[in-house]
């Protein structure tokens, strides 16, 4: 049996009670912790030690909406651009250049930002390869098997286009007539095969650390059967399903009605789905999310630049509805960093309610760790520090100019920290990062490496896919 103490510093527990000990001591044996209490409290022998002297000790991050691989896309081709424009001028024609080695490469770099900054969960909203989930799905789930990071791959898909949009999606073509096209839709049929055949193969592998479930993109270009088999298959086999609702206005509605009132009339409203974004809805719909317990991911970043709007958040908290926070795509964000998006979610709601106690950063460190274990129906097992529990712990040294002084462990998090003051970090019981250095890439050779692979990769697919990471200087006015 592995034995770690983790002494010395200020835990965050994120139980019932919302415990602080300062100084506490966790004790992880093999993947569980084992024990959490002040250091007269719980028995370290024969343990090895992890120092957390100056350091906050919190649950990992649960990032509850991402799109892993798009990594490679980030940076200038992305600026400017409103949802719509973006989705079919730049991820789109991106996603048409993927090579699997690609995949594999932008998700290890994907994971080392994302363990850096103390994320320990995410939920990858995987979209490239419409029409081969198999190899998309392989090369993915090997990467996060390898990095260490506990991931839920939920396979997007489209299988209901829609005609009514082709004179729009022409006209945002007409504005880059040089980008790749792809169709990104595929038969239900066959979306259902590859579905079973990446659960069959993938879900629950890695020590029970990957999962995998099924994602409709949205209700308004997914048919009523592939809502109702993802509906389906997350009750009998993958406990969950996730999809984006409501994050631009014409998907908004469908048929006439709300994407929360469609769903509730297809009876496909339930408490195994997280529904991602929410930005266009009112107050019925988020009554129907707090009949149905529904969970949402808000994505505050993403939805600021792609200037999608705000999601009513503080409605939906003051419903009852459980919220956690995603960073979304690495390239309609240009980071994957939990702690530096919190601040944006607690500022934009301060100033659009001109409240400055809107969203508490206690509530914000909520959503990011046992809210977030809830949002994926992992509440049981991962989110805070109890006895009984998956190890997946973080250590944040406070111990920087920005952190100084830290008397107030949440307020400092949301609002002093950059994020890369996580010093370790455990998944299911492993060190994978020590003391800034992680397991997968262990030497800064390596590191460096995978770095300047990622860079050559990223600008081959750009040029492959007709589209440029560099821009003229913008500036505006005089």
């Amino acid at each position: 049996m592995t034995r770690i103490a983790i002494t010395g510093g200020r835990v965050l527990t994120m139980d019932p009670e919302r415990r602080v000990l300062e100084p506490g001591t966790v004790v992880v044996e093999d993947q569980f912790i084992a024990q959490v209490g002040s250091p007269d409290d719980v028995d370290i022998r024969g343990a090895e030690i992890i120092d957390a002297t100056g350091m906050a000790v919190l649950p990992g991050f649960v990032n509850t909406h991402t799109h892993v691989p798009q990594i490679l896309l980030r940076g200038g081709a992305s600026h400017d651009r409103n949802l719509l424009e973006w989705l079919h001028n730049v991820l789109y024609p991106g996603l048409a250049a993927y090579t699997d080695d690609d995949i594999r490469v932008g998700t290890l770099l994907y994971c080392a930002e994302a363990l850096r900054s103390g994320i320990t969960t995410v939920v990858d909203n995987e979209d490239v390869r419409p029409n081969d989930f198999a190899r998309a799905g392989a090369a993915g789930i090997g990467a996060f098997t390898d990095a260490g990071i506990r991931a839920i791959y939920a396979r997007m898909y489209f299988d209901a286009p829609r005609a009514e949009l082709e004179e729009l999606v022409a006209t945002i073509h007409a504005k880059a007539p040089g980008a790749v096209r792809m169709d990104e839709s595929a038969s239900t049929d066959h979306v259902l095969a590859d579905l079973d055949q990446l659960i069959t193969r993938h879900d629950r592998t890695a020590d029970g650390r990957i999962r995998v479930w099924p994602a409709p993109a949205i209700p308004f270009m997914v048919s009523e059967k592939g809502m109702k088999a993802a509906q389906e298959i997350a009750a009998s086999r993958t406990d969950g399903w996730t999809m984006h609702v409501s994050e631009d206005p014409i998907e908004a509605r469908v048929h006439s009605m709300n994407a929360p009132e469609y769903l509730h009339h297809l009876g496909c409203l339930d408490d195994r789905l997280l529904a991602a974004h929410c930005v266009h809805i009112d107050s019925r719909d988020i009554r129907l999310f707090r009949q149905h317990d529904v969970k949402i991911s808000t994505q505050p970043v993403s939805n600021s630049y792609l200037a999608a709007g705000i999601a009513p958040v503080p409605e939906m908290l003051a419903h009852g509805v459980t919220v956690g926070i995603g960073t979304d795509d690495a390239n309609c964000n240009d980071s994957v960093n939990l702690i530096s998006d919190m601040k944006v979610l607690a500022l934009i709601h301060r100033a659009a309610h001109r409240d400055a106690s809107i969203i508490t950063p206690e509530k914000i460190i909520e959503m990011a760790t046992i809210d977030g274990a809830r949002c994926i129906g992992m509440a049981d097992q991962i989110g805070s520090l109890e006895a009984g529990k998956r190890a997946d712990i973080i250590t944040l040294d406070l111990r920087h100019a920005q952190t100084t002084p830290a008397h107030d462990l949440a307020a400092t998090i949301v609002f002093q920290a950059y994020g890369n003051e996580v010093n370790d970090v455990l998944v299911n019981g492993s060190v994978v990062m020590r003391d800034r250095v992680l397991s997968f890439l262990p030497t800064p050779q390596e590191e460096k490496a995978l770095y300047d692979d990622a860079s050559e990769r990223s600008a081959a697919m750009l040029a492959r896919a007709g589209l440029t990471g560099t821009r003229t200087w913008q500036t505006l006015g005089s």
